[in-house]
């Protein structure tokens, strides 16, 4: 997610990737202002903005959530660091059955008045995959049909949006965004031993289990 710069490399480098990218074709480039990319993916589309579909993130924070007029001053920051004057999707980022509330109440508003205004053409909202395994959220946001878009977990590790997630995303027409499809835990067996563990111990998983 952050295109090599959360291991050294410089925001060039990730801009080169995009560009990269967009030369073979991708026309779709989902950042977020916790990623840190959105410099860099600017940079990449300058010029190309036309031809590209972007997303990107507001957080919603932890034990102080997000105001309006702060979600506001964030989607503004985002154009700013991405040079354009409106984005293609615009996600509430990783959010949690508990602000899941909240949000519908203090912040689709706020998202519908910046899409009135053109800064927003859809609007789109994230989970907290880690957390909410179950997509318990997504239970509660998508029979309500306030985002266009949604961005879940699913993975070989964990499939259960095929069932839980994807039949309602059909349904209602709500595009679909994947995460955690390829991560560290599926790619080293040393972290994928340490995850199935860590499963296996707080009772995600059968205790029979053999983790080797």
């Amino acid at each position: 997610s952050r295109l090599g710069t959360g291991t050294g490399h410089s925001e060039a480098h990730a801009t080169r990737i995009v560009e990269h990218a967009l030369d073979l074709g991708i026309n779709f480039i989902d950042t977020a202002r916790a990623y840190g990319t959105e410099p860099a993916v600017g940079k990449a589309i300058r010029g190309k903005r036309d031809s590209v579909v972007i997303s990107t993130k507001s957080i919603i924070g932890n034990k102080e959530w997000i105001t309006p007029s702060e979600l506001a001053d964030s989607l503004n920051k985002s154009l700013a660091r991405l040079g354009t004057d409106y984005v293609d999707v615009m996600n509430l980022h990783g959010v949690t059955a508990d602000q899941y509330p909240y949000c519908v109440a203090e912040l689709v508003p706020e998202l519908k008045r910046q899409q009135a205004a053109g800064k927003i053409r859809f609007l789109g909202i994230t989970e907290t995959f880690g957390r909410d395994p179950g997509h318990r959220m997504f239970e509660t946001a998508l029979p309500e049909d306030h985002f266009d878009v949604i961005m879940v977990g699913f993975s070989l590790l964990n499939p259960s949006a095929r069932d839980r997630v994807f039949p309602h995303t059909l349904s209602r027409d709500v595009g679909t965004l994947i995460m955690f499809a390829v991560r560290r835990a599926l790619s080293r067996p040393d972290a994928l031993n340490e995850l199935v563990g860590s499963l296996v111990d707080d009772g995600s998983l059968d205790e029979g289990l053999d983790r080797n």
